[in-house]
């Protein structure tokens, strides 16, 4: 996968011995640093932040660095990575992050990886690709899993198959191949381009703001690696030659050149370093490896901006005319480039406290200046990028409806900044963003933290720097809190000043839409492989057919007993045999208030979580739509005595964040007493919650924050932030339509069959983009009407009844102590329509396709399996997990190149779904594939191929729904999150442990069962998402309609 941008920056600290704040007397257990005859210990000290030790090794034999962290959470963390300098946009560092995942010398299947996904208790399993390295991590709370992942992953990228002459066709398979489509008129086999990596990255190509970050990228580095797009660009991806493949391989894929990384207790530490050392070792020292792949700066070099303008993909306007009249609007983003050399700690940390200056908020002024020009739908950009070498800050906006727009756009952009420059900021605006980014930095970032620790590790340690550089604080937090409190603004100011305004090494890119671009996209990609297909011999003609026919027929083989037993197993031993509970007590009627009060006493770091509830299911269904209108305004507006923007400073100020936010659940109707039985799916618990998190000095501060939250916004004189807020959801919910089909087409099918996925479908999926409209026409034209309609919601909301409210707090006891002080002077002081009649009307069971700007297809169907009140075993979520790991796996991913395919089973509802995520077939072949895994199963069960050796096949798939059931460990915030909302749906432990049971005795007969319901779909529909060419090729009678 392509590595996301915009990773959470830790700041840097030139000490590396010297403990942040001053270390431990007595340090705590693993504090001392593990010993290895095969390594040198080259610093080891206490990171008082992470509360863990950190000791950096040097492998002898080959100058390998290893960062070693002693971490007592529950997952074990381990990763390897390398840099990985690109030199062309074929995407060679993107397809090998694939390819050494298929096949290796000691685990020779031809998927090791798919194998761990199907059986493993992993908690995180992936490799990244990003512009200048490839990591490869792996997490697990399981030892035994977690040394078979290391393995599996250490013996992959040091020993693949596919550099190897037996692993021909992982190329083939996993980048870019030709596959035959048919005749020409010469009778000449049509080919057209395949490939996993190939087909990702055309629906990468087919976002426009991903297109944008890609232009803008290779344009403001001109003479550096990141001027090549190293995930691939789809037009440059079939140039790549094996040959180029296995170099590439071979140059950077060194233990010279790795970074490794362990977290657990001195025992995974000592037994990744010997495992690390047993693969590493036999392979020497290659200082070349380290020289070649040295990241240089690029240079602010641009005597003036760089201007460009580019097409991108339009959608054809409502009456379906093609040409140059398009739906979307023009895109303008300016980008630049900050820094030619290192920055010091504090100017790291000056940038992301600037960032969340300008851009933060709503009310941030850079972002509320262009929100309120109504020049554009949403902001885009995302203001500073600071994982690589260089850090970059950019900002501009889509949906410019006019091209005279985007120099107004450029100007305001521009204008902004100098009046920043002239009049600084407030007081109150950088304490509030100080104290939010300080927040940020010791709550951390969530359960997993030894992957937070390797990954943030990373975006210095890859330019050899110190690992710990980035993951130390407390000195730099210190310095620039000194700096403002002796120069107020001026820092910030500065900042702006010198590498902004001052700044000519920008880009100005604009994205204009075309609505004939996609086609033209198409007829280049023919061309290119016509042109191709006459310059080949004769012997280089049918050696693609031979290898076309070689590659179908080993997908299609099964792989022999010795070869599947070579893949690391766990037994049904290995599991824990109860679930994982979290920490509850509910008082009902706390402080005789009539409000319920849920507590979870877990380790917070002395942060206080408080989470207000309140029971919104009286809410008529016809009022129930301008929720989301409410949320936003309760997030964003300012109070009666407070403007929008005093009043969000003020919450940044005294907490760590406060929103409100919809919780919609299912729950039991009244009397229903078995766990095991489809839900009729009318019975719904909908909640308005107020949450936020704060130390325990400033918990008055946070109810106080709660109770204007609730009672004071002022909802009057807040037309412009509900009309920027609309805007920009629309905006970037079309965007998502087309990015993410597969969740929307997934949304859409459930949409039909159960009303509580048909209200979820109405607030969350494509409908929702209707009804944003709708409203956004309604505060346009009439604000007075509008607003009285959301007084009278609040007020029906506050005036619900007590019993449908609750306080849900968490933290350690000291922390829930401290909170029930402050607590009983705040306490103190189901929609009733029938939806199951208005969702056949408006989301009626039928075929239905969407239509968007892509060069790639999300192919969904579904429908129920189980009737209502018909019994459901939780082996049922089994059978889900192996059609997802293995048929949709092997058939759709890896034979027909989709870059995804699932399964998803609800027990809850019966209802059953298969999708696919950037699928280059055809439509109708994806559907063929669906109706075919049905058969598959029986196959195997009428094989004994599910049975075999022990049931090996059924176990692995229990093993790996266990895991999925178990997850990583969550965050004190989550755990009471996840507890309470187990707790409002009604689920007991008493009905976990049943689930843990009935997935633990799964057998063929389930499989057998649930293959037959999929043969045998009760009245299944489709939803698919793709362009309207797509659908014009189709044979299928569909429902078409246009995201816009």
């Amino acid at each position: 996968m392509i590595a996301s941008t915009a990773l959470f920056a830790f700041v840097k600290h030139n000490d590396l011995l010297q403990s942040s704040s001053g270390g431990h007397s007595h340090p705590p257990p693993g504090a001392v640093g593990v010993g290895h005859a095969a390594y040198d210990a080259l610093h080891s000290s206490w990171l008082d932040e992470y509360d863990a030790r950190l000791t950096l090794y040097r492998h002898r034999a080959t100058g390998a660095e290893f960062l070693a962290g002693y971490d007592p959470k529950p997952d074990k963390v381990f990763g390897v990575a390398f840099r990985t300098k690109p030199e062309s946009s074929t995407g060679v560092p993107h397809i090998l992050e694939h390819s050494v995942l298929c096949g290796s010398k000691k685990y020779p299947s031809r998927d090791p990886f798919a194998h761990l996904l199907k059986g493993s208790l992993q908690t995180f399993l992936n490799a990244m690709t990003y512009p200048d390295r490839t990591v490869y991590p792996v997490a697990s709370r399981n030892r035994a899993d977690f040394r078979n992942l290391m393995d599996v992953y250490l013996d992959a990228v040091f020993h693949p198959r596919a550099v190897e002459e037996e692993g021909w066709w992982v190329l083939r398979q996993e980048g870019w191949r030709y596959d035959v489509v048919g005749a020409n008129d010469e009778d000449d086999e049509n080919f057209e381009y395949k490939g996993v990596v190939f087909s990702e990255m055309k629906g990468a190509y087919s976002d426009p703001e991903d297109l944008l970050d890609r232009i803008t990228q290779s344009l403001l580095f001109p003479d550096s690696p990141y001027h090549f797009d190293s995930g691939g660009d789809p037009a440059v991806i079939p140039t790549l030659t094996r040959e180029e493949f296995v170099a590439f391989y071979k140059k950077y894929y060194h233990p010279t050149n790795a970074r490794l990384f362990v977290a657990g207790d001195e025992s995974d530490v000592y037994h990744a370093l010997s495992t690390a050392d047993r693969y590493m070792s036999p392979m020497g020292y290659n200082p070349d490896s380290r020289k070649d792949s040295v990241i240089h700066y690029q240079p602010r070099k641009f005597k003036e901006p760089v201007r460009e303008r580019k097409p991108f993909a339009g959608t054809a306007s409502a009456d379906g005319e093609e040409g140059d009249d398009s739906a979307d609007g023009h895109m303008l983003c300016v980008t630049w480039l900050l820094n030619t050399d290192p920055l010091s700690s504090t100017m790291e940390l000056a940038w992301i406290v600037l960032d969340a200056l300008l851009l933060g908020k709503p009310s941030s002024p850079l972002r509320k200046a262009l929100e309120d020009s109504n020049l554009g739908e949403e902001t885009i950009g995302g203001g500073l990028d600071d994982e690589l070498l260089q850090s970059t800050f950019a900002i501009g906006m889509k949906g410019l409806k006019e091209r005279e727009d985007v120099s107004k756009l450029e100007y305001l952009i521009m204008d902004t900044l100098h009046k920043l420059d002239t009049d600084g900021f407030s007081e109150d605006e950088i304490a509030a963003s100080m104290n939010t980014i300080e927040f940020q930095l010791r709550e951390g970032g969530g359960g997993l933290r030894g992957m937070e620790i390797f990954l943030g590790a990373l975006t210095k340690w890859n330019y050899d720097l110190s690992p710990k550089d980035a993951l130390v604080y407390e000195d730099a937090l210190k310095l620039l809190k000194e700096e403002i409190d002796k120069t107020g603004s001026n820092v910030f100011q500065q900042l702006i000043h010198d590498s902004l305004l001052g700044n000519n090494h920008r880009v100005v890119l604009e994205l204009y839409p075309s609505t004939t671009l996609e086609a033209d996209q198409l007829q280049d990609a023919k061309i290119q492989i016509s042109r191709a297909q006459s310059r080949m011999s004769d012997a280089e003609y049918k050696s693609i057919l031979d290898e076309g026919v070689k590659l179908k027929k080993l997908q299609e083989t099964e792989e022999t007993p010795e070869v599947i037993a070579t893949n690391p197993t766990l037994k049904i031993s290995d599991i824990d045999l109860t679930p994982i509970e979290y920490p509850i007590h509910v008082e009902e009627n706390a402080f005789k208030s009539g409000i319920q009060v849920v507590t979870h006493e877990v380790a917070s770091s002395g942060i206080a979580y408080i989470d207000f509830g309140l029971d919104i299911s009286m809410i008529p269904y016809e009022d129930a739509i301008l929720l989301p209108s409410l949320i936003t305004l309760l997030n964003e507006a300012g109070t009666k005595e407070m403007s929008d923007v005093k009043f969000r400073n003020y919450i940044g100020k005294v907490t760590g964040g406060v929103y409100a936010t919809l919780e919609m659940m299912s729950v039991k109707p009244e009397g229903w007493d078995d766990d095991s039985k489809v839900l009729p799916g009318v019975n719904m618990l909908t909640m308005l919650f107020i949450r936020g998190k704060c130390t325990v000095e400033n918990i008055s501060n946070l109810f106080a924050v709660f109770d204007k939250v609730l009672t004071d916004i002022n909802l009057d004189d807040s037309q412009d932030i509900l009309h920027n807020a609309l805007k920009s959801n629309l905006s970037s919910k079309k965007s998502s339509v087309a990015s993410r089909g597969h969740s929307f087409a997934n949304r859409r099918i459930r949409g039909r069959y159960s009303v509580r996925s048909f209200i979820d479908e109405k607030v969350y999926g494509v409908s929702s983009l209707e009804s944003y409209a709708r409203i956004l026409k309604d505060v346009e034209s009439d604000w007075q009407q509008f607003v009285l309609r959301l007084k009278n919601l609040r007020e029906a909301i506050l005036n619900g009844s007590r019993n449908g409210m609750l306080m849900n707090l968490t933290g350690d006891r000291s922390v829930l102590d401290a909170i029930m002080e402050k607590a009983e002077g705040f306490l103190v002081n189901g929609l009733p329509v029938d939806l199951a009649k208005d969702m056949l009307v408006s989301n009626p069971v039928r075929d239905e396709g969407i239509v968007v700007s892509t060069q790639v297809a999300y192919v969904g169907e579904g429908g129920r399996l189980y009737d209502v009140e018909e019994e459901v075993s939780a082996s049922v979520s089994v059978v889900s997990h192996y059609l997802t790991t293995g048929y949709m796996w092997d058939v759709i991913r890896a034979k027909n190149g989709a870059y995804g395919a699932y399964s998803q089973f609800s027990s809850s509802d019966g209802i059953a779904t298969l999708y696919t995520y950037r699928d280059p077939n055809s439509p109708e072949a994806t559907l063929d594939a669906f109706h075919a895994a049905a058969d598959d199963i029986l196959q195997a069960a009428d094989s004994s191929s599910l049975t075999r050796n022990g049931n090996a096949a059924i176990t692995t798939a229990i093993i790996g729904t266990i895991g999925g059931l178990d997850g990583s460990a969550l965050s004190a915030k989550d755990a009471g999150w996840v507890a309470l909302i187990r707790h409002l749906r009604g689920e007991s432990a008493l009905c976990r442990q049943r689930e843990r049971e009935e997935v633990l005795k799964s057998s063929v007969d389930d499989f057998v069962d649930y293959a037959q319901r999929l043969k045998s779909w009760k009245t299944p529909s489709v939803a698919i998402v793709a362009s309207q060419s797509a659908f014009n090729e189709m044979e299928r009678d569909l429902s078409l309609m246009k995201a816009q």
